[in-house]
């Protein structure tokens, strides 16, 4: 994943490729997503969430995964964002969960007329 630059306000797609350290893509078949976005690491609350039914998975087995954000997801102050990605993968409990690296998200301030 990389940095992802959001208007404010402005409904968008994310597509998130998932990769391991050798940068090969995980096969996300069958697992379940929750996408995190904090104005800080440290905050207790995320900005905003966009959980599993939220993702298009046509492509999770090649590790392409793609989410919609609203325009009240955007809507938030302007500035840096750290966002994080939970996966967790089906089987007898407990389920392997593993988060992403944290990656950035910068929203931009909206132009208006």
């Amino acid at each position: 994943m990389n940095k992802q630059t959001l208007k404010q306000g402005e409904a968008k797609t994310l597509i998130l490729t998932v990769t391991d350290g050798d940068g090969a893509p995980i096969n996300l078949t069958g697992a379940t997503l929750l996408l995190g976005v904090k104005k800080r690491k440290s905050d207790a609350a995320y900005s905003f969430s966009k959980l599993d039914v939220s993702f298009d998975k046509t492509q999770a087995d090649q590790g392409i995964i793609t989410v919609f954000l609203t325009n009240t997801d955007t809507d938030q102050i302007p500035g840096p964002y750290v966002g994080e990605l939970k996966v967790t993968f089906p089987g007898a409990p407990p389920s392997t969960i593993e988060k992403s690296a944290d990656f950035h998200i910068t929203v931009e301030q909206a132009i208006t007329t």
